[in-house]
């Protein structure tokens, strides 16, 4: 049975009139298109489907119409994954057309808390100081005319300190 099938598009094959293939039937609104110019018996020539696929999720995700050209002149335009639903590819062009946006999105979520970490006022750290508290010398920050500086895990204050050189 196999044989008899595989025979039979051998013999449409043979038959059939090299056409333009399938890929190059496809442009943007400004021109853009695959870039083949090859011809074939079949509907795409070898490896033109994945071209295809390409192109269609590149523009799919830059949210551009795409124009299908026929052999007659009409075009068809629409979003790049309903013009790719005849193919047995197309569950792949859509699914990397909304990869590609979630991608695209991620990465304009990434450089808005870059940039709002930038523009945010740093916490100013306090400056460490040096200071003698009666017989002891600590190290701690200012917080006014207060000396805080902390001992065996407690935070002190005092206002009777000495600052050390």
């Amino acid at each position: 049975m196999a044989a008899n099938t595989t025979a039979k598009k051998t013999a449409q094959a043979a038959t059939a009139e090299p056409t333009r293939c399938e890929c190059s039937r496809y442009e943007l609104e400004d021109g853009r298109n695959t870039g083949c110019k090859a011809e074939t018996k079949r509907l795409f020539a070898p490896g033109h489907d994945a071209k295809l696929k390409s192109f269609l999720i590149k523009a799919g995700a830059a949210g551009e119409l795409v124009t299908r050209v026929a052999e007659d002149g009409h075009r068809t335009s629409g979003q790049a994954d309903s013009l790719a639903a005849k193919f047995t590819f197309g569950y792949m062009v859509k699914a990397g057309v909304t990869r590609a946006r979630d991608k695209a999105a991620e990465k304009a979520a990434r450089a808005e808390q870059r940039k709002a970490k930038k523009a945010a006022p740093k916490a100013k750290t306090p400056k460490k100081v040096t200071a003698k508290v009666g017989r002891a010398t600590f190290t701690g920050h200012m917080d006014g005319d207060h000396f805080v500086y902390e001992v065996k895990g407690k935070e002190r204050r005092t206002l009777k300190f000495q600052a050390a050189n």
